[in-house]
Formats: C-alpha cells, structure tokens, sequence
C-alpha cells in the first residue's frame, strides 16, 4: 500500500466518524440539519485509497515481470 492510499482511507474513516460525531439538529423550525456532504466524500475517499492502494502494487509487480522477460 502507498502512503497516499493510506491516507486517503483514512481521511475517508475520518469522514464518516465526523458525521456521526456531529450528528443532526433540528432547528426551532423543523428543519434538519447534517453534515449530508460528509457520506459521498467519505465514500469517494474510500473508493481513491483503495484503487490507489490496489493498483500501485499491481503496476510494480507487472513491471518487473516485464523487465524479466526482456
């Protein structure tokens, strides 16, 4: 794994630990509250750490196979 993908997993945990640390309000008027932007970052953060982590490793190893056969 990369550093990056690492970090981009965990700024994607962070996400959806901060929505569920700041929770949802409602105001005097009934209307609600949340940090909603927080669940597609955190998912997208995810799914970038994990393809990054996943395909860095993938290429290295493909590119030393490559190098072999020459």
């Amino acid at each position: 794994m990369t550093r990056l993908g690492i970090l981009l997993i965990l700024a994607g945990l962070g996400c959806f630990l901060a929505f569920h640390q700041i929770g949802a309000t409602l105001d005097t008027q009934g209307v609600l509250h949340e940090p909603f932007a927080l669940i597609p970052l955190g998912y997208l953060l995810l799914f970038a750490g994990a393809v990054l982590a996943l395909l860095v490793p993938l290429h290295s190893v493909l590119r030393r196979r490559a190098a072999k056969g020459k």
